[in-house]
């Protein structure tokens, strides 16, 4: 962790738990990972990487007007390669707050697999490490179409910023950079724009604030223009974020009229259709778990009022059309002064849909979709993909941990409310623990599952206290969502249970919190004195298992670009592994890299059964990509190797 930091987080938590009258101590603390990168079922793969109609490109590279708000956010967390070259930024719909239009890019302290740049690093008050870097692919400035471009076209690049949003605040020796390439020089003009973090620590930064570079330089106008964001941070955890939107070039600009922008969006990921959980097993749904309403979050960016409609439509894991609700047109004005929208068709629309019984685990796509009638500069962004899962699990969150959940006492707990509509049987616990600093220190944590019976106000009679385990962490860095099954599986009547666990550590061992969805009154902690109810905002990644049959989490056996083509065994390796090659004699070759994101193997898969030597490796967790001669990504796929 970032230790000063930390211990002047944790200082500041004993002082006030000292003074305070309240029963119980819970807080947030940043996260030293992103499970969003490596734990394969929260994020649903897409192709998302398809050229827009709005961007032009040309033999000389792309071409004015540059538009990204990565709209894709829904469906990656990566940026998308048609604008961008490098990919070690977090592309998502939850770090930011109040953002322009759903999708944000944040930067942080974390590499492009989610884990810290220099883990064991310790950082002092005055000190920060260059982190992630957003580069822009290159970009036509010579012509635009049959105009020759000039420093007196007023070309500008625009986006928008902000500060922290639900994540770490950025302080004073940190900073957000933006460069420019001169092509023909092969050099950055180094920070041509910057801005350092706050002087104060705690403050919270929710509003998105333009930043107007010019472009004058006639070393820019060049075929081969490259401009991109970096960023300074404590790099040894998901600290010191700023999320940016709205990245903007383009000729004709104006510093006192590209204020505000024809835009009609959607900020966030509507909430879930379920009543009462954002998934949940399928043999417990029943019709009266579907919500009667649900809560959308649109804008206008503009200035003036508009007139817009408001659609949903349901889909199968087949693509099959189920469902779809038309809401009408409604007016919708200016977000600077009218907020979200207000209109209740639209911002609070009726769900008119009840999922059918279910015989097995299902998926399902809720495609939500805007469209204002006068025309719009982003069409992307007026949709936003939702996705609704019958498993084996309950969850209250949305899959994404923006920061860190923990209570302050060496018995402390904390217990979510379930709700069992049948007979089941409690075979785990899935939990998102965040690494505490060193790995060595994590490995002496320690805590038991506990279920409860339903109480007058809370968890009431103890029925289950599970045998002590440890929180599973690799010595490279967490391997994600991981499950803990219980010492003998659980059987659990209809009723009203709390499940949850008991730690043993002091200061609180951190869970990830989703900081979009709001559970809390499902979610009550003691610290000592008795169950308290939780008062913060989110919900906790924390989700039981039922079921007779224990489907595995995404891990280290699953691949999260699968390709039937090619097979990866055993896993995990000792000193040797098998990658199969069943491609019909194309071209491949393979790459094995570090969660650094160093390549530490690679070569070319010649054979159907290809054995790849692994004992030059360190113990830890690796990545191996499968690709073609073009570059193009076949098979990827995680594996550990223990010696």
């Amino acid at each position: 962790m970032k230790d000063l930091k930390m211990k002047n987080k944790i200082s500041l938590i004993l002082f006030f738990a000292f003074f305070s009258l309240v029963k119980g101590q819970e807080g947030t603390r940043p996260l030293s990972s992103n499970l969003n990168y490596f734990y394969g079922d929260l994020t649903p793969k897409s192709n998302i990487n398809q050229s827009p109609a709005s961007q032009k490109t040309s033999s000389l590279g792309l071409e004015i007007p540059f538009f990204d708000d990565f709209y894709y956010a829904c469906k990656s967390a990566y940026p998308s390669q048609i604008y961008w070259s490098d990919s070690s930024v977090y592309v998502n719909t939850g770090m930011a707050k109040a953002p322009l239009s759903i999708g944000v890019a944040t930067f942080d302290g974390l590499n492009k697999f989610g884990f810290p740049y220099t883990p064991n690093a310790n950082f002092t008050s005055t000190q920060a490490n260059y982190a992630d870097t957003l580069t822009s692919q290159a970009i036509n400035l010579y012509t635009a179409g049959s105009l020759t471009l000039q420093p007196s076209d007023s070309i500008a690049l625009i986006f928008y910023y902000q500060l922290t949003g639900n994540g770490d605040s950025p302080e004073i020796q940190d900073s957000l950079m933006v460069d420019f390439y001169k092509p023909l020089e092969d050099t950055w003009n180094k920070r041509v724009w910057a801005l350092r973090g706050n002087v104060n620590p705690n403050n919270v930064d929710t509003i998105m604030k333009r930043a107007f570079i010019w472009v004058t330089d006639t070393a820019y106008f060049h075929d081969g223009f490259k401009f991109r964001f970096r960023n300074k941070a404590g790099t040894n955890g998901n600290y010191d974020n700023w999320n940016i939107d709205y990245v903007y070039l383009d000729r004709n600009r104006s510093i006192i009229n590209d204020t505000l922008w024809n835009d009609l969006s959607i900020g966030y990921v509507p909430t879930p259709f379920l009543k009462n959980y954002s998934a949940m097993p399928w043999n417990q749904y029943q019709d009266f778990e579907m919500g009667n309403n649900y809560s959308n979050y649109i804008r206008f960016n503009g200035t003036t009022t508009v007139n817009t409609t408001y659609d949903y439509k349901i889909y199968d894991s087949n693509n099959n059309l189920l469902n779809g609700v038309s809401y009408g047109a409604a007016n919708l004005p200016p977000f600077y002064s009218g907020g979200w929208q207000h209109n209740l068709a639209h911002a609070f629309p009726s769900i008119n849909y009840t999922f059918a019984p279910l015989t097995d685990s299902a998926d399902f796509t809720i495609k939500h979709y805007m469209l204002n009638l006068a025309g719009d500069l982003s069409i992307n962004n007026d949709t936003v993909f939702q996705f609704q899962k019958f498993r084996n699990y309950f969850a209250y969150d949305d899959g994404s941990a923006e920061t860190g959940y923990y209570v302050m006492g060496t018995a402390a707990k904390m217990a979510y409310r379930y709700k069992l509509n049948v007979t089941d049987t409690l075979q785990a616990l899935r939990i998102y623990f965040d690494p505490a600093g060193s790995i060595s220190l994590s490995e002496t944590y320690n805590f038991r599952i506990n279920v409860f019976q339903n109480g007058s106000f809370g968890p009431g009679t103890l029925i289950l206290k599970d045998s002590i385990m440890n929180p599973k962490y690799s010595k490279s860095g967490h391997n994600g969502f991981a499950e803990y099954k219980l010492t003998s599986p659980l059987v659990l009547n209809p009723g009203i249970y709390f499940i949850g666990f008991q730690q043993f550590v002091a200061n609180g061992i951190t869970v990830g919190i989703d900081r979009n969805y709001n559970f809390n009154s499902n979610l009550f902690f003691d610290s000592g004195s008795g169950w308290t109810p939780s008062s913060v905002k989110g919900a906790v990644l924390i989700r039981p298992v039922f079921g007779k049959k224990i489907e595995s989490p995404v891990g280290l056996n699953e691949s999260s670009f699968s390709n039937n083509n090619f097979k990866l065994y055993p896993n995990p390796s000792d000193k040797l592994f098998y990658l199969e090659n069943n491609s019909k004699n194309q071209k491949v070759v393979y790459q094995i890299v570090s969660i650094e994101g160093k390549e530490v193997l690679s070569g070319n898969l010649i054979e159907e059964h290809n054995l790849i030597h692994t004992e030059s490796l360190n113990n830890g967790m690796y990545f191996v990509f499968v690709k073609n001669p073009e570059g193009t990504l076949l098979y990827q796929s995680k594996i550990l190797i223990q010696h």
